[in-house]
This record gives structure tokens, C-alpha cells and sequence, in this order.
């Protein structure tokens, strides 16, 4: 029985995971060879395809017009894998996109334990312009170098908010710790479908190694016309202790996503239909997850 290859995106919080994961469903036509692709993510909600590709909506996935298929993780990557792996017919290609904490050699073990696959790549996006905060982080600098170490292709994203001497010295770290490892740039994830997938590789599947309980606090939940200043406001409050936050919502002006990443606060319009479904993730230091919640609900539609 042909092995289907299994592709992970990793990459700290806020690197572009998303972003590549997005253009690599929308290339994924007849002009390349017309795969079916089944994606698995934290939250498709927050995936900007366009509705002219998205054929049927039901559950807990999304079917697009290419023949592709998109799936929440949810709670259990387990059973989200095993219910993925009972498709009629079998996708030809599986893409599971990490979450930005998460360990890819753990998920990476799938692949040794179901004869039915086989890892084709874990991918690592580095974000350029946030590198060097993150790899001296002492909450962060352990899981991050993992995260490095377990790639088979590295790819440095955000090229475009980093200096020419801070991408020389980022290419050279990298090009040190992994000698072996092609890397390329990529800005806002756009890259052709045949340098991320396929790459054909035998890879043995990494070891895992110990977990290590940060401690990081995160809340999600949904936000209704919450005005963008005022949500804005808020989480310029939470500095520094915030890592990552993102949703896609809604107020007075409109639909937007929101990203909170590598210390930057950016919105852009959503011509789509905003699920109001926010996430933030943070140091130990931040409040916890109750205290969140009151932060965020308050004058929610104020």
C-alpha cells in the first residue's frame, strides 16, 4: 500500500505558519499535479481562503474546490489523526500545522507508528525579525532550539522587517546549527507548493525529548464588536509578558484579523465571515486565564 507523506509546519508563535499553510492549499490545483490535501490546524477559522474556494462547510472541517480538505485539531490530535486517516478516498498529502509551542519530533511520531505513513518533512519557519529575543528567552530558548533542531527545511520568515545585517547573521547561525538543512526566505507565505512538499526524504523520525512545563498562561474564547483600539488597548497593557495573540473579529468598522506577534500589533481587513474566535498566549507572568477573562470581557462591545 503507497505510504502517504506527512508534512509538519513548526515554528514559534507568530512565525507565518498560517500564512504558508494558506498559500500552499491554494496552489494545491491541477497545475501542480492536482493533490488532495488534508490540513490539520488549531483553528481553520482563522485560515484567509477565499470563500470562491471553499466548496462545503461541516463540523469541524472545511472542503475546498480543489479537492482539498481542512481539519480542526481541537483538543485531541489523536483522534483528529485518526478520524483524518478514514477519509474516503485517503488524501494524497497531510500537512499538520504545529501548534508555535509544540514539539514537531512528538508529532513527527505518528509517522512511525502508522505503516500507512511516512514523514516527508518537518518544516521550521524562524522569524527574522524576532530570533534573537526569542533564542536568548529563558521560557523560550529550549523549546524554540528544538523546534530548529527537528527541521528538514528552515525558512525564515518576516525577511521584510529585519535589517541586511540581521538576516546575514540569522542565515549563518542557522547555516551552523543545521549545516545540512536547505533554507530560503519567505515573505507573508509565499512559496511555490514544490519546495514545501515533496521533498521526498527519509527522514528518520527525531527523537523526542523531555517536555518542559513553562508555565504559559493562554485564553481564548469569542469576542463580540469589540472596537479594534479598545482591543488594542488592552493588550498593550499585558506588555511584555505577551507572546502571541490572534482573532478573527469584528466591529463597527468591519471584519479584521488581529496578530500579536514577535512584539508587533498588526490588523487587516477580513472580507469574510468573522468568527469572532480570539487567542493569546503568554509568560507565566501574565494573568492567568480567569483574570483574562475578566480583562476581555469587559466593555466587550464598549
Amino acid at each position: 500500500m503507497p505510504q502517504i507523506p506527512l508534512t509538519i509546519i513548526s515554528g514559534f508563535l507568530g512565525t507565518g505558519k498560517t500564512s504558508l499553510l494558506t498559500h500552499l492549499l491554494t496552489q494545491a490545483g491541477p497545475e501542480n499535479g492536482g493533490r488532495r490535501i488534508t490540513a490539520m490546524v488549531n483553528d481553520f477559522g482563522a485560515l484567509n481562503i477565499d470563500a470562491e474556494l471553499i466548496a462545503a462547510k461541516h463540523g469541524n472541517q472545511i472542503s475546498l474546490a480543489n479537492g482539498c480538505v481542512c481539519c480542526s485539531i481541537g483538543d485531541d490530535l489523536m483522534r483528529s489523526f485518526m478520524e483524518v486517516m478514514q477519509q474516503t478516498p485517503l488524501p494524497d498529502h497531510i500537512i499538520i500545522e504545529a501548534s508555535g509551542v509544540a514539539e514537531p519530533s512528538r508529532i513527527a511520531g505518528f509517522a512511525a507508528v502508522d505503516r500507512q505513513l511516512r514523514l516527508d518533512s518537518i518544516v521550521t519557519l524562524v522569524d527574522a525579525s524576532a530570533h534573537n529575543v526569542h533564542s536568548k528567552d529563558p521560557y523560550l530558548a529550549d523549546n524554540y532550539a528544538k523546534q530548529i533542531e527537528a527541521a528538514h527545511l528552515l525558512l525564515i520568515s518576516k525577511p521584510d522587517l529585519a535589517d541586511a545585517a540581521t538576516l546575514e547573521n540569522l542565515e549563518k547561525e542557522l547555516a551552523t546549527q543545521k549545516p545540512d538543512v536547505p533554507m530560503a526566505q519567505v515573505t507573508h507565505g509565499a512559496l511555490p507548493i514544490n519546495l514545501v512538499l515533496g521533498l521526498n526524504g527519509d527522514h528518520e523520525i527525531p527523537q523526542p525529548q523531555e517536555i518542559i512545563d513553562h508555565g504559559f498562561v493562554q485564553w481564548a474564547g469569542h469576542l463580540n464588536d469589540m472596537p479594534r483600539a479598545a482591543l488594542i488597548a488592552k493588550l498593550e497593557k499585558l506588555r511584555p509578558h505577551v507572546l502571541r495573540a490572534k482573532g478573527v473579529l469584528q466591529d463597527g468598522e468591519g471584519g479584521y484579523v488581529l496578530h500579536l506577534a514577535g512584539g508587533l500589533i498588526t490588523t487587516a481587513p477580513y472580507a469574510g465571515e468573522a468568527s469572532g474566535h480570539f487567542v493569546i498566549i503568554g509568560k507565566p507572568q501574565m494573568p492567568d486565564a480567569a483574570a483574562l477573562e475578566r480583562i476581555f470581557r469587559q466593555n466587550e462591545a464598549a
